[in-house]
């Protein structure tokens, strides 16, 4: 008798094990290296959706463009051959219009102020883009205002831009603020801009301090301006074709778990921010901080928002969701 009960409590054991066992695999690629905060937010959020789920879900992370380029891998993930991906935010805007008021120049002040911002619009924002683009957001990861490199010259005024080959994302938002300052931007794919910045095809490019450190921009750049027109953001998206096909409970520990790795992004590249910038000028690069006459860029800049309407949801949205930001970082 008692082994007979021994042997059922194994069995119950075995049962419940399975039970538990993993029943779904994410695949989240990101284009970053292993050091960047991308790829701390995509380990954080790995962390959590094996605890939140007990085991049942397990994220496999793809970092530096190993699943395609970021514009690919969200193709992949709208038909769910891929589930998850950390992009920068213009890469989305093209299957998502609506996203592209987070693209707007000049939205935020700091990175106080976008995080509030960011937090407050997420809940309408996957109203509208699990809509047009097949996708959810799970949290919005930023990495601070992206500075302007080169290696020509210090960019201390508008004057100082004109004539630089400079490399944008090709998203006509940033492409149309570029040109609001006089610019002809060269909209290039990400994978494209070191070899293109080395080769001189191009003078420059816009990213984060961090990015700027890990990409090793400081070998083949020299000045760096503060131009504050873009709080660079990324969204940690999935699959809404997969999030559908995961039970309720499942759901709530991914979208948690996706929640909480934002803010351990965040937090990494406040920290980091501070050292790249200690790390670059160590490096010989020379920081000017804000252009002497930002306010013009400032003016030029948001000047073309009643242009861009149509491209970010129409001017309804972006009244919405620009309330919604400017409320909720007060």
């Amino acid at each position: 008798m008692i082994l007979k009960a021994g042997a059922l409590a194994l069995s119950l054991f075995a049962l419940a094990s399975t039970a538990f066992a993993q029943e779904y695999t994410i695949r989240l690629s990101h284009g970053d290296n292993e050091t960047n905060p991308t790829h701390i937010t995509a380990l954080a959020f790995a962390e959590r959706v094996a605890e939140y789920t007990g085991g049942r879900v397990e994220v496999k992370i793809f970092p530096a463009n190993q699943l395609g380029s970021e514009e690919e891998v969200i193709r992949a993930v709208r038909n769910n051959t891929i589930q998850a991906q950390i992009p920068a935010m213009a890469n989305v805007h093209p299957v998502a219009p609506s996203v592209g008021v987070l693209l707007l120049p000049y939205l935020f002040k700091n990175s106080e102020e976008a995080h509030a911002g960011l937090d407050a619009v997420l809940a309408p924002m996957n109203d509208r883009i699990t809509q047009e683009g097949g996708i959810r957001f799970l949290g919005i990861l930023e990495k601070g205002f992206r500075v302007l490199t080169n290696s020509v010259r210090p960019v201390e005024t508008l004057e100082d831009l004109q004539g630089l080959k400079i490399r944008v994302s090709p998203n006509e938002i940033v492409i149309n603020t570029f040109k609001s300052w006089g610019l002809d931007p060269i909209p290039m794919g990400w994978g494209e801009v070191f070899t293109a910045l080395q080769q001189g095809v191009i003078d420059g490019q816009e990213n984060p301090y961090t990015t700027a450190q890990t990409s090793k921009f400081y070998e083949i750049q020299k000045y760096i301006t503060e131009i504050h027109y873009m709080v660079w953001t990324g969204p940690l998206l999935i699959s809404e074709q997969f999030y559908q096909s995961l039970p309720t409970d499942l759901q709530e520990a991914v979208s948690r778990a996706g929640q909480e790795a934002v803010v351990v992004g965040r937090a990494a590249n406040a920290v980091q921010t501070e050292e790249a910038m200690v790390f670059l000028k160590e490096q010989g690069m020379v920081l000017s901080g804000a252009p002497k006459d930002e306010e013009k860029w400032i003016e030029a800049a948001r000047g073309i928002w009643p242009s861009l309407y149509a491209s970010v949801g129409g001017e309804e949205w972006v009244l919405s969701a620009t309330t919604l930001m400017s409320e909720a970082a007060k």
